[in-house]
């Protein structure tokens, strides 16, 4: 059975009832009170609600009210009716529940007795307010970090998980040296051959070390920041990268990249973060930079002598028979020194791309490396960077930078007219004060300078880090989760 509701006068309403295609039942009712929208399928049985809404009869004949007399307008509506009440047209006539339209008495939601189920407007509000509220923010969160572990679980099948978190890829020696550590007893875990290192030599080995030890897999999932500052010391450049320490102390050894995708013959630098900024080229891959502390960080002893005798002849021989290639120190320093336009004062310099013959790329700050370290001493009349205790300090600082601006406004002259790296030179040397007043500035200088030579991996490292940098020894990104 379907129902045809039209408006015939202001005052009535005709229903047409469709029971087997012909028979035709009609109920007139005053306009005084509104049908009730679920109409037959109203269960209803509220006092308060029938009394709002008309219903339809329980029985199936016509009822009349002495004054509901159709018009003639309507009666040429149920003779339209009944013309198309063909089997071809009847599905045309018949207008379901769902479709049927009509305007909610104001007074409604007030109304007692009322549930909130049968008012649309209602219950999609409700509907609303349910996502809207701490539940589905809930839910949401979950669901994120759900997607996040799975993108970390998925990390963590390869070394795509170093690329993605230090921004940089590992050359060869790095891994045939853990290749070499896992050979020293086979059995070992990788957590075993890290506890190994640090027991017999006092030697760290760290960072993209710590991944290959599936020290990353039991870890919790930090911000992007904290795996790019993961041992990062306080003088650290943003081309340098930690994979050796000497335990408790601030000698450290990394590799160095002059751009973030080299990744195939690079030196290994080394550097005391608690005595200044200066770097040393001290091996041409892992093994003879392993070599290099045994012979001069390592604290030897009597009882110490055999098992260094022992672990140089297994690395050569291991070199020797995994036919291991390797690069030498004095091959990579010499191939770099060709290509290095500044002495930097952490000593290391910077490399960039540079045209002999228009001399474009390049060019000298307008003050000498001495100079310049005259200017950043003066930072030492006015103490250290974290102390407010002198009245006088801020003056002295102030003067400071405004004798470094100057020098600012030449290297960010000549970053417009092409020569990159001397605000390159200029943003590292003022690193390498490491005043943390200069930060600013120093950022104003390197993020526009590894922009344009196309080195955006180190944009990020150095923001990373110049957001926690510190003095201190516990830079491991596991030092967090203690806390």
């Amino acid at each position: 059975m379907s129902a045809f509701v039209n408006k015939a006068q202001k005052r009535f309403k005709v229903v047409f009832y469709n029971i087997n295609n012909f028979t035709l039942q009609i109920r007139f009712t005053k306009m005084s009170k509104q049908n009730c929208k679920y109409w037959e399928k109203c269960y209803q049985k509220n006092a308060a609600h029938l009394e709002k809404f008309n219903h339809p009869p329980k029985g199936v004949k016509i009822a009349e009210d002495e004054d509901s007399n159709p018009s003639s307008n309507t009666v040429g509506e149920i003779e339209a009716f009944k013309r198309n009440s063909s089997p071809s047209n009847q599905k045309k006539m018949s207008i379901s529940k769902d479709c049927e339209t009509e305007n909610t008495d104001a007074e409604s939601t007030n109304l007692p007795g009322k549930r909130k189920e049968f008012d649309t407007t209602e219950l999609r509000a409700e509907a609303l307010g349910n996502i809207q509220g701490k539940n589905y923010m809930e839910i949401l969160a979950k669901r994120i970090k759900f997607s996040v572990q799975a993108e970390y679980d998925e990390l963590l099948r390869s070394n795509d998980f170093i690329r993605h978190k230090f921004l940089v890829e590992m050359p060869a020696d790095f891994y045939s040296f853990w290749k070499f550590a896992s050979n020293i007893n086979p059995k070992s875990t990788g957590d075993e051959i890290l506890e190994y290192f640090e027991k017999q030599f006092q030697l760290q080995l760290v960072g993209p070390f710590e991944f290959l030890s599936g020290r990353f897999h039991k870890a919790v999932i930090r911000e992007p920041g904290d795996y790019l500052r993961h041992w990062r010391f306080f003088y650290d450049p943003p081309e340098f990268q930690t994979i050796f320490v000497r335990r408790d102390t601030g000698v450290h050894y990394g590799y160095w990249r002059d751009s973030p995708q080299e990744h195939h013959n690079i030196l290994i630098a080394r550097n005391d973060a608690m005595k200044n900024c200066v770097f040393e080229f001290i091996a041409g891959n892992a093994f003879d930079a392993f070599l290099y502390f045994l012979e001069k960080d390592f604290t030897s002893t009597p009882f110490t002598a055999t098992l260094i005798a022992n672990t140089q002849k297994s690395i050569q021989k291991f070199i020797n028979t995994s036919e291991v290639k390797i690069e030498k120190l004095e091959t990579l320093r010499k191939r770099r020194s060709a290509n290095v336009v500044a002495k930097t004062l952490h000593e290391a310099g910077i490399v960039v791309p540079y045209d002999g013959k228009t001399q474009v790329g390049y060019r000298p700050l307008i003050v000498s490396n001495g100079e310049l370290k005259q200017i950043l001493d003066l930072f030492v009349k006015a103490g250290s960077s974290d102390d407010s205790s002198a009245v006088d300090n801020e003056d002295i600082k102030a003067a400071v930078i405004e004798k470094l601006q100057p020098i600012a406004t030449a290297a960010n002259i000549a970053m417009d007219e092409c020569d990159f790296g001397t605000a390159l030179e200029l943003g590292i040397d003022l690193f390498c004060s490491g005043r943390r007043e200069l930060h600013p500035l120093i950022q104003s200088l390197l993020v526009p300078a590894y922009t344009l030579l196309s080195r955006p991996q180190f944009i990020a490292i150095s923001k990373a880090h110049l957001e926690q940098r510190k003095k201190s020894l516990k830079l491991s990104i596991f030092e967090l989760d203690s806390k």
